[in-house]
């Protein structure tokens, strides 16, 4: 019997590639989370289905824990053995300086990065204790590392990611669970593609590939980082990021 596989927020950017990337699986069965229905995620799913694999799509808001926490609970009575938990969603606010920035711009943030997030893995964590197996893989940010001026509520979200998948390798291990993550450098996707210009030249220039990242090149490394390839590597945020900041 194949892989049992959650994964959040798979309806655009890096989570469509992440879901792609273990739909190459033979005998898979991937859950495949969603905030709500949408035509074109649901035509992608179609389009990924085949014979060697199974997509379920599941539907939750990040900001109601109370329908994680269901969806959750109902989920993990039909599926016993979850073998991966990839922590994909994320938020990213208009920039602005910490003294402009509300508390509840800080606050939903959180609730989204952060907190939510900590719910689902402590939900499935229980799940994967009981079978003794399971990968952890969070999506991070460079912007955890490399602070600048602005988005205190993003980097500071994200740096919490970090020092969680720290902290899960640590207690989770004994379970024969491991707990690491990816921290993307700017990458091909919509928010990427509104940015000014100018601002994308300016940014493209202090990474020593002179390029963005490609999604599919995150998904490679989440599914390296969930696979039996990697079990000796624990407690690792691994950034993909072309080199950023090394000029």
């Amino acid at each position: 019997m194949g892989r049992t596989v959650i994964i959040t927020g798979t309806n655009r950017g890096i989570g469509k590639s992440i879901l792609k990337e273990f739909c190459k699986e033979k005998d898979i069965t991937v859950l495949a989370h969603a905030r709500k229905p949408y035509p074109d995620f649901e035509a992608y799913i179609n389009i990924l289905q085949n014979e060697n694999n199974k997509i379920v799509p599941i539907y939750f808001d990040f900001l109601n824990e109370k329908e994680i926490s269901e969806q959750l609970r109902s989920i993990l009575k039909d599926y016993k053995k979850i073998n991966v938990l990839v922590n994909n969603v994320g938020m990213v606010q208009p920039s602005s300086s910490f003294l402009m920035t509300s508390m509840n711009s800080i606050k939903e943030s959180f609730q989204i990065n952060f907190f939510s997030q900590v719910l689902i893995t402590q939900l499935v964590a229980k799940s994967m204790i009981r079978n003794h197996d399971g990968a952890i893989v969070n999506i991070a940010s460079i912007a955890a590392f490399n602070v600048m001026a602005g988005q205190f509520e993003y980097v500071t979200s994200k740096a919490a990611v970090v020092t969680m998948t720290m902290k899960l390798a640590m207690e989770l291990a004994p379970y024969g669970i491991r707990c690491n993550a990816v921290a993307p450098g700017l990458t091909e996707t919509e928010m990427l593609c509104n940015m000014k210009e100018e601002l994308k030249e300016n940014l493209c220039s202090q990474v020593s590939l002179h390029r963005f990242g490609r999604p599919e090149e995150i998904a490679k490394l989440v599914y390296f980082l969930a696979s039996p390839e990697s079990s000796y590597i624990n407690g690792q945020t691994i950034r993909v990021d072309g080199g950023s900041g090394t000029l």
